[in-house]
């Protein structure tokens, strides 16, 4: 097995896994507006380069995804890797062309380095080095590059799980920026908004009304006063937390506004639900309410749900003690604050799931985005020899 683990690893080189992610980022798969089918095709040349299979799939015109499979000398069991290759805008305070893929000092600098096509070059790196060792291992392996996720998943991870590739997987990973932590959850998320209606009249006379925005600010000042019991220690922001983030009101300075709008972006941890979430929010506007004003509170969107996997599973054991074969250090076991898509492959895709990847989180959608190249190399041996480990 010690000699078989040494192969794998010295066919991956820093030189050709370089040169896959510059191009990656040289690629602009920006999302929105979405159109990510030049990516997809380097995504797919490499893989065909490798040897290995590739189906395309395009449910929304422009969002493609790439498929590819790696089968073992024997069957057993199927585990799926997932990445995402579409990239938010680049913005501004760029100190190199953002989809140079230029290196300097180790880094790779570019738009969607750390989030996440460092991570997707890991993977096909070490699919390629896996088919070239033989695939020494029981079962197969799913790969699923995604061209939708920073717009909410539905073109991409979620399209996989509604035409079944991969389901019935015993395990899956996402390669996510974590910087080799082990990441065995995450948040969840829902955006709400709250309408407050009262009475408008005209400001020279405000007795005659009901204003709607005191009543919503004083709704806000209750709902940040929140407290939540739910927590988990592992998490790196262990609680859930509730943000207003937009509020609108008026239609012209001398009038009071019969009606606020307001928006929330909900943080829920796991064993919370849309459910029990809803519930807290009608109990702070019900304690607000007064005369004149009603209100109501609805869900805009359902996001992603919360989850968490036994950090003590056999799944994660292995992997943390591959990262440390790989790195020289145990790796930290966390809950992302954010959300991913681990949690539709575990909450629909019925698949136990983790992210690990070589970005930085602190990076992704920042200015001067970069990631260690040495760290996309390590990544890709993880990714390799997990596979040989958990398929044996």
């Amino acid at each position: 097995m010690e000699g078989k683990m040494s192969t794998i690893q010295d066919l991956i080189h820093p030189e050709e896994t370089q040169k896959l992610l510059s191009r990656l980022i040289r690629s602009r798969s920006l999302n929105p507006p979405g159109d990510v089918r030049e990516c997809a095709a380097i995504v797919a040349d490499e893989l065909k380069t490798r040897g290995l299979p590739t189906e395309i799939i395009e449910d929304k015109p422009g969002v493609v995804n790439v498929v590819s499979y790696l089968e073992g000398r024997e069957s057993g069991k199927t585990m799926i890797w997932n990445g995402h290759f579409d990239v938010v805008p680049a913005g501004e305070d760029w100190e190199s062309d953002p989809f140079g893929g230029e290196v300097k000092d180790g880094f790779v600098y570019g738009r969607g380095s750390s989030d996440m096509k460092s991570g997707v070059t890991s993977m096909i790196v070490a699919l390629g080095a896996l088919k070239k060792a033989g695939s020494p291992f029981k079962g197969r392996i799913v790969f699923q590059a995604v061209g939708d996720e920073e717009t909410g998943s539905d073109a991409g991870t979620l399209c996989m799980i509604r035409r079944k590739i991969g389901a019935g997987a015993d395990f899956a990973m996402v390669s996510e920026p974590t910087d080799l932590s082990m990441v065995i959850g995450n948040r969840g998320l829902r955006w709400m908004e709250v309408t407050v209606k009262g009475r408008a009249c005209h400001a020279g006379r405000p007795h005659m009304g009901v204003n709607a925005l005191h009543a919503a600010a004083r709704m806000i000042g209750e709902l940040e006063r929140l407290t939540f019991k739910t927590h988990h220690l592992l998490f790196e922001v262990p609680r859930p937390n509730l943000s207003v983030t937009m509020i609108n009101a008026g239609a012209k300075v001398n009038i009071i506004p019969e009606r606020c709008t307001f928006s929330i972006d909900r943080r829920m941890m796991p064993g919370e639900t849309s459910q029990s979430a809803l519930q807290e929010i009608e109990n702070v506007l019900r304690q607000c309410s007064s005369d004149g004003i009603s209100s109501e509170v609805r869900i805009i969107h359902e996001g992603w749900d919360p989850y968490a996997i036994d950090p003590g599973s056999p799944w994660v054991k292995t992997l943390c003690e591959t990262i440390q074969e790989v790195v020289g250090q145990s790796p930290q076991i966390k809950g992302k604050a954010g959300c991913t898509d681990a949690s539709h492959l575990y909450h629909l895709g019925k698949i136990p799931s983790v992210c690990f990847g070589p970005g930085l989180e602190n990076l992704a959608h920042a200015a001067n985005e970069r990631v260690a190249l040495e760290r996309v190399v390590q990544a890709a041996k993880v990714y390799a020899l997990s596979a040989v480990k958990l398929l044996a």
